[in-house]
């Protein structure tokens, strides 16, 4: 392998046998940027580690874990990476002919610290619609500029695949994903932002997210789960907004933890089977106080009665 690696490409994989092979060999039919290809097979029951393990490249590095979920899979990814850029996808998605190539060029021509690009979604009967539409392309702000945007534009774009991110800023500001089995992707992004760097939005659109009905996303047991994340995340996002180097953006921190509060409020109503237990947490780690600061108009008025109804 080289001893340069401009791109380190991290896959985290759990059971995706029949779709990472096509998108490992389509990554490494990329030649004209140095790559490395670190897949984690976070303990699968199927063929997964097989599959990569036919694939004769000494650009592709195969890691094994027991079952940790995939933030901790990327961790593993990051901890070893040697690339000068990350770039972090998922198993069962799909990317456009010189994915990374492309990318490479469009952060390093802007010399950002994180590069923003954007996505299909692919739905029923294949139809396709854009992953953001309110996104500031083509310009360059600071991270918290770009948190502003998209609290007051009502769009965070919090997915992992949609960004291209410089390791020495991962590095300066000791970033790693937290625990757990669902949206932190949004904490990740949140603190990417909060560490006020270069931000460069393209509007490429170079990724096909593909719903997968298998994924833990979609089993019954999960609405729980992912209340107890929303928890997490809102909890977080206040204690951000509450340090002093993020005064400047603090209302725009409670504001977008009142957004994810709405999130939770909506899941926790109709999906939740432990309403006890998941209340508790709630009132446990969020501030009702903090989290009103981030009211900005009437229905956000409306909401905080509501919640607090619920809640309380």
């Amino acid at each position: 392998m080289k001893n340069h690696i401009d791109v380190s490409v991290i896959i985290p994989a759990f059971n995706a046998a029949a779709t990472i092979g096509s998108l490992v060999n389509k990554l490494l039919c990329e030649t004209r940027v140095s790559v490395e290809l670190i897949v984690v097979d976070d303990g699968s029951t199927d063929d997964t580690a097989g599959v990569i393990r036919q694939i004769q490249d000494e650009r592709l590095l195969l890691i094994g874990q027991p079952n940790q979920g995939v933030y901790a899979a990327r961790n593993a990814a990051l901890a070893i990476h040697r690339g000068e850029w990350v770039v972090f996808l998922d198993a069962d998605d799909d990317i456009a002919d010189g994915f990374i190539e492309k990318r490479w060029q469009a952060a390093t021509a802007a010399q950002a610290d994180v590069a923003i690009f954007n996505g299909w979604h692919s739905g029923a009967e294949h139809r396709r619609k854009a992953i953001h539409r309110k996104q500031p392309c083509g310009e360059t702000l600071s991270g918290h500029e770009w948190i502003r945007h998209c609290v007051i534009h009502r769009e965070w774009p919090h997915y992992l695949w949609l960004q291209m991110v410089r390791s020495s800023y991962i590095r300066q500001h000791s970033l790693r994903f937290q625990a757990g089995k669902s949206h932190k992707d949004i904490l990740w992004t949140v603190h990417l932002a909060a560490s006020n760097g270069r931000f460069r939005i393209v509007d490429v659109k170079d990724y096909i997210y593909i719903s997968n009905t298998a994924s833990i996303t979609h089993r019954p047991d999960y609405y729980d789960v992912r209340a107890v994340s929303y928890v997490e995340v809102i909890a977080e996002i206040v204690r951000l907004a509450e340090l002093e180097q993020h005064k400047k953006i603090r209302v725009f921190l409670y504001r977008h933890a009142l957004v994810e509060a709405r999130h939770f409020l909506g899941l926790y109503r109709n999906r939740v089977q432990d309403k006890s237990g998941v209340k508790a947490r709630f009132k446990a780690d969020v501030s009702f106080g903090r989290l009103f600061r981030g009211i900005s108009s009437f229905s956000d008025v409306f909401f905080f009665i509501k919640v607090v109804g619920k809640l309380f």
